[in-house]
């Protein structure tokens, strides 16, 4: 029975073949398949120029994230160093009310 499948599918090869080739026979359909490689190639051509260009633009935005994460890190340093100095303005400004006081007390 394997043989007999084996068979059938050689013959449909066969014809396969045979009718691409006579496909392939006439030169407007050759000329046609020509033309749509060269198609194929330009599409294929553009499509890895777009890609490239693509590819840049993603790396230059994870140029600008990484910018833009460094920048928010060094404006968050700043911001504890605010709330630093604003704990020792706090911290100076108690310490000139007690002189303040001590003075008064002497006099």
């Amino acid at each position: 029975m394997g043989e007999t499948s084996r068979k059938m599918d050689m013959e449909e090869l066969v014809t396969y073949g045979n009718n691409l080739i006579e496909f392939l026979k006439e030169d407007k359909d050759a000329v046609g398949l020509k033309h749509f490689l060269r198609q194929s190639e330009a599409l294929h051509s553009q499509c890895v120029k777009d890609s490239n260009e693509v590819q840049k633009s993603i790396e230059d935005y994870e140029k600008k994230i990484d910018s833009c994460k460094q920048k928010a890190a060094a404006a968050e340093s700043e911001t504890a160093s605010d709330a630093e100095i604003d704990a020792l303005q706090k911290e100076l400004e108690e310490g000139q009310q007690l002189e303040r006081m001590f003075r008064e007390e002497l006099r």
